[in-house]
């Protein structure tokens, strides 16, 4: 098992969620908001609040969907522009139905 963990934009959500969807035996995510900053030029404004609003989505998946599930995320969320996001693949000792 792996954990997924991916920071995109906001706005990407609605198509990545689609996309996901259409995978076979999905096995479900959470999503939360977050906020931070990567690497960047500092502008003016930067002081007040350097950091942007994002979208942290959760997925636990079998180690064979990693791959599809990965190129889901990194199609959807790509807008061409810095600060896309990030995505994390960390493996998952255990996990547990509550």
């Amino acid at each position: 098992m792996k954990l997924i963990v991916a920071v995109v934009r906001p706005l990407v959500v609605d198509r990545l969620i689609v996309a996901l969807e259409d995978i076979e035996n999905f096995p479900g995510l959470t999503i939360v908001d977050s906020e931070g900053f990567g690497q960047r030029l500092r502008t003016s404004g930067d002081a007040l609040n350097p950091f942007k609003p994002n979208k942290r989505i959760e997925i636990a998946a079998s180690d064979e969907m990693v791959e599809q599930i990965v190129a889901a995320i990194r199609e959807q969320a790509h807008t061409g522009k810095k600060g896309d996001g990030i995505v994390f693949v960390m493996p998952l000792e255990k996990t547990f139905m509550i």
